[in-house]
């Protein structure tokens, strides 16, 4: 799903996670990126921007005058932490508005059918893992089920009526366009036999920033979807009309029906007739999860997909930061002391104010980056590692309960060394440890009273003492750490080196102790470059998912909390320093002496 959705400028949102160029076409073998350092609105710098304005806020509630809990503060963070954009799909059932979406998201996930469906609003949303959120009418109980049973709650065959009593049906899925802010609003079918549907969809649309609206080549623009469309421009909300199943009509019927369509909105809309998008549905589904971007092309849905995220991206964000500028800015003004904040706030509105509105390309990348999971596992090198001393550890204190040559070697590696030391414990009994450790309590005895006899300066005293300590080269478990270690890190290698991408999609958050050991094993400058940026990804979403956990936390909005922003803070130190029980010896300096070239040659 996620792998399947838009390309937005030069920000990733078809395949990986956001933070580098991806290529836009193929010649000849070769991928060509769009240029560099263009300013422009896309998501994630919008995203950054929406950060930089909370960090802001949070500075304004340090002032003597300002607290977090004063009202107008808490909205503004609400504000920022449940912007999204709700995107309502209208028009008549079996239109195809449900197929639009699983389109768009790249996903057959949610059911289609000609059943018309109850009276039941089914919301689209960004979650971790694929689920469904049923809410009920007056109540605030609700259900979780598993996305395969959403058919027996929405659909007039499995909840006929609606005698369940469902309200709101909320999908969740992982797919980026509903993580940088879509929020996809699925109204029952206009004009159904079920008279309820129509005035439970024209009742919502006030929640709507935009508002699809899906006609067809097969009847189209039927009375319900007039009466809707005039609604919906009396309210100002801007409309996007999608004239579905192109793929029933040659072309000199498709010419025929767009032009009687535009005649018939001219009474609506005057001279300001919106372009219509003619479009298959099923056909753009259908080539997004086959990745045949000719087909994709030919469907029209690229089209529609462009013209909403400019829509998006230059109008209603634009607007939305410019808006929390100036009521950020009216807080600051009470404030006599500051200056700092407002000159920050100062600058971040010009840099909004010269953003201009510019094109957004939607085809999809030549050849992106390996898609990331949101629950995309540690590191595997680690991973190896922790399995390995558990099991060295488990069968260690085993052997030292009853072996004096095993013993007899620890006391001569001076034991284990400080991290270590507590995983044994954590491990061995009080019976294990006590016996183990007799003979290395004993030899540092010695050794201490050996260098007390010498009566030795401080720099001396210091010195012997050191000398009693166990290093990382004497421990017997750090050495097990770095076999396991040189072990993964090759298999891993191996495996980049044999599969390429097929294994780079599978390859889990390596931290970045792990890192550097594995991009010297690889060699292959263009596989090192790929790991590299996989793995700046894989910081950036991280460093996201952060912000995004401040913030909703910020706006008092723990519900809207994904579990993998919950986690973000975790993951990003085990990226960062590896697994807290993978301890081992830092990495030979010839080791980094021979990645130090090739990360340079990488970045080249």
């Amino acid at each position: 799903m996620a792998g399947h959705v838009l390309a937005i400028c030069a920000s990733t949102v078809g395949g990986g996670w956001p933070g580098h160029a991806q290529p836009s076409r193929r010649d000849n073998g070769r991928c060509h990126f769009p240029p560099q350092g263009a300013r422009v609105m896309d998501l994630q710098r919008y995203g950054r921007m929406k950060t930089a304005l909370a960090d802001i806020l949070r500075g304004a509630t340090m002032h003597p005058g300002l607290d977090r809990g004063e009202e107008a503060v808490r909205d503004l963070f609400a504000r920022l932490a449940e912007d999204r954009f709700n995107l309502v799909v209208v028009g008549r059932f079996s239109r195809g508005k449900t197929s639009l979406m699983n389109a768009m998201l790249g996903a057959d996930r949610l059911p289609t059918g000609i059943v018309p469906v109850t009276s039941v609003i089914t919301t689209v949303t960004y979650g971790t893992e694929e689920l469904v959120v049923l809410h009920y009418q007056h109540t605030s109980l609700f259900l979780e089920i598993p996305i395969a049973q959403l058919a027996e709650h929405i659909t007039e065959y499995g909840n006929p009526g609606n005698i369940k009593r469902v309200r709101t049906a909320e999908v969740q899925l992982p797919a980026e366009l509903l993580r940088r802010g879509f929020h996809f609003i699925d109204t029952p079918g206009l004009g159904s036999s079920i008279t309820e549907n129509t005035r439970t969809t024209q009742a919502f649309l006030p929640e709507a920033d935009a508002c699809i609206l899906m006609t067809g080549y097969d009847s189209p623009l039927s009375e319900e979807e007039r009466q809707t469309l005039e609604t919906v421009h009396a309210s100002g909300r801007r409309v996007f009309i999608v004239v579905n199943k192109q793929d029933h009509a040659d072309a000199a019927q498709r010419r025929q029906v767009l032009d009687h369509l535009r005649q018939q909105l001219q009474p609506i809309f005057g001279d300001a007739v919106p372009p219509l998008f003619s479009l298959s549905a099923q056909q753009g589904l259908a080539a997004r999860l086959r990745g045949d971007e000719a087909q994709l092309a030919a469907s029209g849905l690229p089209t529609l997909e462009a013209a909403l995220l400019n829509f998006l991206i230059n109008e209603k964000r634009r607007e939305f930061l410019l808006g929390m500028c100036n009521r950020i800015a009216a807080l600051l003004a009470r404030q006599p002391d500051a200056e700092a904040d407002y000159r920050r706030l100062a600058a971040l509105r010009a840099e909004v104010d010269a953003d201009r509105p510019t094109d957004v390309r939607t085809e999809m990348p030549a050849a992106p980056r390996a898609a990331i999971s949101p629950t995309l596992p540690g590191c595997e090198v680690c991973g190896q590692v922790v399995d390995t001393l558990f099991n060295f550890l488990a069968k260690y204190q085993y052997q030292l309960s009853g072996n004096q040559q095993v013993q007899a070697e620890l006391a001569e590696r001076r034991g284990f060394c400080g991290p270590h030391t507590w995983q044994f414990q954590a491990i061995a009994a009080p019976k294990e440890i006590c016996t183990g450790l007799t003979g290395v309590a004993e030899r540092q005895a010695a050794h201490l009273r050996a260098a007390a006899a010498k009566r030795p300066a401080g720099g001396l005293a210091c010195q012997a003492v050191r000398a009693a300590l166990p290093t990382p080269r004497t421990c017997p478990a750090c050495e097990v750490a770095r076999h396991a270690a040189q072990r993964a890190v090759g298999t891993t290698a191996d495996r980049l080196k044999r599969d390429g991408s097929a294994a780079l999609r599978l390859l889990s958050a390596i931290c970045l102790p792990h890192l550097s050991a594995l991009v010297a094993e690889l060699g292959d400058p263009d596989l090192v470059r790929a790991v590299l940026l996989r793995q700046a990804d894989v910081l950036e979403r991280l460093s996201e998912d952060m912000r995004h956990f401040v913030l909703k936390r910020d706006g008092l909005q723990r519900h809207l909390t994904t579990k993998e922003e919950v986690a973000a803070g975790e993951r990003t130190l085990r990226v960062l320093a590896g697994h807290p029980k993978a301890y081992m010896e830092p990495a030979i300096p010839a080791v980094v002496n021979n990645v130090v070239p090739l990360i340079r040659r990488a970045s080249e």
